[in-house]
């Protein structure tokens, strides 16, 4: 017969395990955290999803590439360029946008864009300035 205390901790053991960041196989392909170093999986995946981050960084979109659900901008901030992966976004060229900083991956490949980056910012929240 099982103690209370056992049944807790094995409640709590396989909870923990439905609930264990998802491998990099089970992303959809091109998504931006299945490229990312071991160990940040589950924080890149929800970090994604988080639509109250602060909007620390401002930009003016110079191109746009659209893959499924991302959306890759090129932004010149008045002193450089650089690529911004972010949630999928209805920007175009000459918007002026704010966006949350975020985890910079180097010599990216996006399945999804069939596209290559050198340096890509990723990010969890672009919003288009009026």
């Amino acid at each position: 017969m099982k103690t209370p205390i056992s049944f807790f901790i094995l409640a709590t053991l396989s909870l923990a395990s439905i609930a264990a960041e998802p491998t990099a196989a089970a992303l959809p392909p091109g998504h931006p955290t299945a490229a990312m170093p071991a160990g940040h999986g589950a924080a890149g995946a929800a970090d994604m999803s988080q639509t109250n981050a602060p909007l620390t960084k401002k930009a003016k979109v110079v191109s746009v590439v659209d893959a499924k659900q991302f959306t890759y901008i090129e932004v010149h901030d008045g002193k450089k360029s650089l690529w911004i992966a972010a949630p999928a976004i209805a920007v175009k060229a000459g918007d002026t946008i704010s966006y949350a900083d975020g985890e910079v991956m180097a010599k990216f490949h996006s399945k999804a864009a069939n596209r290559d980056f050198s340096n890509v910012l990723l990010t969890t929240r672009v919003v288009i300035d009026k």
